[in-house]
């Protein structure tokens, strides 16, 4: 067998610096453990935002037999961007999608049911067997207008959680990524209003909600471990597609921990339905309606959101 080459992306700014503390530590070990099994370890640091996109690009062109994400759910999302072109076409090639959790968040592994020990990570990695999964395309636009296409993973959302992941991420996260989530979201839902939105889901007819939350999940976890779509598959070529309605601060006093448990189901508030694909618009015109992107902040409504079936390989 030839050698196999492993890219690792990683975020040093993660974690306020934590992740790249963590996986100096463990190198050497990873670098031993691949190399006994014919592989080697190639380490590439990001710079700037959307560096990691760039990196795994290249890595991804030149054939490396897997490009694996070091740091939280927004490198995460980085790293699978790369798999794509600047058209958003699939890049031909055989490699595989890896992930070493770390960062603030680590939505993404719970699906999974990983633990966030890097050893641990690093014998999944080494197994290499992979997984066929969906990935997310988001298109939207920034706040300054233009066009955005995104890929995804895990979760993209719009409304109260588009607000908090900018409040959060201009935070320390020195809390945690729980703590630093729910801290966020508190700030946020003291003032947060339902904005009323216009949805179609499948190209069907468009409905307008006063909404406060829609999710499109392809994970089933976001916000650090709040567990929003509890039925979502990775692999079924749908999204679980998780509508809050209404809901002022007093709603979420009452339910929100109902979150972090999937009870929130059962509320005559919470919608949820399985699409390929999500289409939202602000009904009043000139409303800016936030999305999230796995933990990040890419735009504003009108959005649209697409399952690409089976897009990646992941090492699970």
């Amino acid at each position: 067998m030839s050698e196999r080459r492993f890219v690792f992306v990683v975020n040093p700014r993660s974690a306020a610096g934590a992740t790249l503390r963590r996986f100096e530590g463990v190198r050497e070990q990873f670098r031993a453990r691949l190399a006994s099994v014919g592989a080697t370890l190639d380490v590439k640091l990001t710079m700037e935002p959307r560096h990691a996109t760039q990196l795994a690009r290249e890595a991804v062109a030149a054939g490396a037999a897997a490009v694996v994400a070091v740091g939280g759910d927004g490198t995460n999302n980085e790293v699978v961007n790369g798999f794509f072109d600047g058209d958003g076409a699939r890049i031909p090639s055989d490699t595989a999608f890896g992930v070493v959790t770390s960062g603030t968040g680590g939505d993404f592994r719970r699906t999974f049911g990983w633990t966030a020990e890097p050893l641990d990570d690093l014998e999944r990695l080494v197994r290499f067997q992979r997984r066929r999964i969906d990935v997310g395309r988001l298109r939207c636009v920034d706040q300054q207008g233009h066009d955005v296409q995104r890929f995804f993973v895990n979760i993209s959302s719009c409304g109260l959680s588009g607000v908090v992941v900018d409040v959060v991420n201009k935070s320390s996260k020195r809390l945690g990524a729980k703590l630093s989530f729910l801290v966020g979201s508190a700030k946020t839902m003291a003032t947060y209003q339902p904005q009323r939105v216009r949805l179609s889901l499948d190209d069907g007819p468009a409905i307008e909600e006063d909404l406060t939350l829609m999710a499109a999940a392809n994970g089933q976890y976001f916000g650090g471990s709040m567990w929003v779509a509890p039925d979502a598959v990775i692999d079924d070529g749908r999204f679980d597609v998780v509508i809050v309605r209404g809901g002022g601060l007093g709603f979420w006093m009452q339910h929100g921990l109902k979150l972090y448990t999937g009870a929130h189901r059962s509320l005559p508030a919470v919608k949820i339905a399985r699409c390929a694909k999500v289409s939202a618009s602000p009904a009043t015109p000139g409303d800016k309606v936030f999305i999230d992107l796995d933990g990040e902040q890419p735009g504003v409504l009108p959005a649209t959101w697409e399952v690409v079936p089976g897009a990646l390989d992941l090492l699970a």
